[in-house]
């Protein structure tokens, strides 16, 4: 692999994830009879920085969410106080910092999930990408524009680290990045034998 200087991560199912999820989201809205514009809405709530009721109102105008918005933020805050980080998901940061290397977070988050990088792993990153902020998400070229913009890194000297083949390995792909995929379960580290897979953070040292 040649010589990379910033390591771009994914922030749920690969530094930390869920357990306790909620499927919040979905619930709401099915309950409040807004499952066909499940993926206008989940868009804006990932790009805009708006909360879901904004949003809603915009998209929808008649829905009447006043049933249903009360039990969704109480979903959502028992889904967060739920994030917990990955064991090694904190040495690794340290140490690829004690090594050089720049560190950046690229996500697609609402606004309430930024919550938990803000609470375990506070200015931890030198850089942040996430979508809610920058108006763009994986695997849209913009955001890959953004963390260029704001790093002043080229492609060929990123690596992209993710659980998502599809808005991780293959968007970093498409873009000129190398990507690994990180497979906790190992489930399909024979299935795609074109990338690098990780099963755990600690893998990516030895592939550096």
């Amino acid at each position: 692999m040649k010589e990379k200087k910033i390591i771009a991560f994914d922030l749920y199912d690969t530094c930390f994830e869920f357990t306790v999820p909620s499927r919040s989201y979905t619930q709401l809205l099915s309950t409040a009879g807004l499952y066909t514009y499940r993926k206008e809405i989940r868009n804006a709530f990932m790009t805009s920085g708006k909360n879901i009721e904004d949003i809603i109102s915009e998209i929808a105008p008649n829905a009447k969410m006043y049933k249903h918005i009360e039990k969704f933020h109480e979903k959502i805050n028992n889904e967060l106080l739920s994030v917990q980080l990955f064991p090694e998901t904190i040495s690794v940061l340290s140490l690829l910092r004690e090594k050089w290397y720049k560190r950046a977070a690229i996500s697609n988050l609402g606004k309430p999930y930024i919550q938990p990088l803000e609470r375990l792993l506070p200015h931890t990153f030198d850089y942040e990408v996430l979508s809610c902020n920058v108006g763009a998400k994986k695997p849209n070229k913009e955001i890959f524009d953004c963390l260029k913009n704001i790093t002043w890194y080229a492609a060929d000297e990123i690596v992209m680290v993710g659980d998502s083949m599809y808005s991780d390995v293959e968007w970093a792909k498409s873009s000129g990045i190398q990507a690994v995929h990180i497979d906790r379960s190992s489930r399909w580290i024979n299935y795609y034998k074109d990338y690098i897979s990780i099963s755990t953070l600690e893998e990516l040292l030895d592939i550096l």
